[in-house]
């Protein structure tokens, strides 16, 4: 028992050491060392899948939900991960980590459909991504949950058609 209590307190010492000298660098423009993204990525991915495990969604069967998903996502989301035919805002480009590519499908693949809904309800701590569930009834969030699934591959013209968008945004992706 000694030897663990005397290897955790090491530890611990190591660790303080290490940010009193400032050996870890905050910046943004400075990537994670590779064991720190693998820890982060763990502890994220496996606090999603564990706290919405009892999420149950109501039936997503609205056919003006993804319209009012692509609305919401238009005011809310696009500045940070962008849309068809809009690119991000440069602050966002700046964000590290990196906001989720939503437009190339890899996250809708990645979550199911409880897991999206949680994350887009609660947010990431330390990312950029906030808790919409603050601020937006779940309708709208069932809404993102549903647009979110069509965002891959959609165009600009079908982007602009369901969320109403104009066109005189910002172009570029």
């Amino acid at each position: 028992m000694k030897v663990i209590i005397t290897v955790v307190v090491l530890v611990l010492l190591l660790i303080a050491g290490g940010v009193w000298t400032g050996i870890f660098n905050v910046s943004a423009r400075v990537p994670h060392w590779d064991i720190t993204v693998e820890a982060i990525e763990l502890m994220r991915d496996r606090s999603i899948v564990v706290h919405s495990a009892d999420l149950k969604l109501p039936a997503l069967d609205d056919p003006n939900l993804p319209r009012l998903g692509a609305t919401v996502y238009h005011e809310t989301c696009r500045d940070c991960h962008g849309a068809p035919g809009v690119q991000a805002e440069a602050y966002a480009q700046g964000l590290y980590p990196a906001p989720a590519d939503l437009l190339s499908g890899s996250i809708q693949k990645e979550w199911k459909d409880n897991q999206l809904y949680w994350i887009v309800e609660n947010g990431l701590k330390m990312t950029g991504m906030p808790a919409f569930g603050s601020t937006f009834e779940q309708k709208e969030l069932l809404g993102i949950l549903l647009f979110l699934k069509k965002l891959p591959g959609m165009t600009p013209d079908e982007y602009r058609g369901l969320s109403g968008d104009s066109g005189s945004q910002r172009a570029g992706v």
